[in-house]
């Protein structure tokens, strides 16, 4: 009797363990049937290894890995970590069985911010402390949305964001700037 009662817990207790998904693939299928894989990190499209990372440093847990399909197209979205920098999302087209790298941008979300029908994602850097109480870094933010198709950059939503966080917009700023700290701001 016990060593049935010892079976059984062990079917029990490893029953989950076999059931979890490996933390070094996924798989995706577009609606033109396209099999899409990530293993350790080189992207399969329909059998075909198209894309090896240098490192595998994709987080393969991640819930903003996901297909977006949009005017035809479709696009990867993978998220991969930037150490000591926030993650990041590079944004692969699948097209004739190939991945092609588009862009990369801040890891977010994939979702419609702004309420206007399209998808965004990106953000900005974590900012330093700047050592001056009166000062502190501007530090841009870059969105982008999906739309017809395409990967656009999103001027009215980063502006939006960037005087929401900094207090200012500045048009084409790059890198790290100071700035004085806007009223109201800790």
């Amino acid at each position: 009797m016990r060593l049935r009662l010892r079976h059984l817990l062990f079917l029990f207790i490893g029953l989950p363990a076999l059931a979890q998904k490996p933390d070094d693939n996924l798989h995706f299928t577009s609606t033109k049937q396209q099999k899409i894989a990530v293993y350790k990190g080189t992207i399969i499209v329909n059998g075909n290894k198209t894309f090896k990372f240098a490192t595998d440093n994709i987080v393969y847990k991640s819930k903003r890995n996901r297909l977006v399909e949009d005017g035809g197209n479709v696009f990867l979205f993978l998220e991969v970590t930037d150490n000591p920098n926030k993650n990041k999302l590079i944004v692969f087209g699948i097209n004739n069985s190939v991945a092609d790298s588009l862009m990369t941008a801040i890891a977010s979300d994939i979702k419609d911010f702004d309420h206007d029908e399209l998808l965004e994602f990106g953000g900005s850097e974590q900012p330093e402390t700047y050592p001056a109480a009166d000062s502190m870094y501007y530090v841009p933010s870059k969105f982008y949305e999906i739309k017809k198709g395409r990967l656009e950059f999103d001027p009215v939503y980063t502006e939006k964001i960037d005087k929401k966080v900094n207090g200012v917009y500045i048009p084409g700023a790059t890198g790290e700037k100071v700035i004085p700290k806007p009223k109201g701001r800790p």
